[in-house]
């Protein structure tokens, strides 16, 4: 058997590979706070923010 086709390679690359996945999509999340929510115009224009403010539905 050659070296790439055997699973003693592929398991652990598969693992960093997930490590890293969760550690992006934590590391995107820093910073957000509760009140955030994802911004719907943030595909139409190059300069919108991927998480907006919160409006409040409730006026007190």
């Amino acid at each position: 058997m050659k070296w790439y086709q055997r699973k003693i390679v592929y398991i652990p690359i598969s693992i960093i590979m997930g490590i890293l996945g969760f550690g992006a999509w934590f590391a995107s999340l820093l910073g957000v706070s509760v009140d955030d929510e994802l911004n719907k115009d943030y595909f139409t224009n190059k300069d919108e923010p991927l998480f907006k403010k919160r409006k409040s539905k409730f006026l007190l």
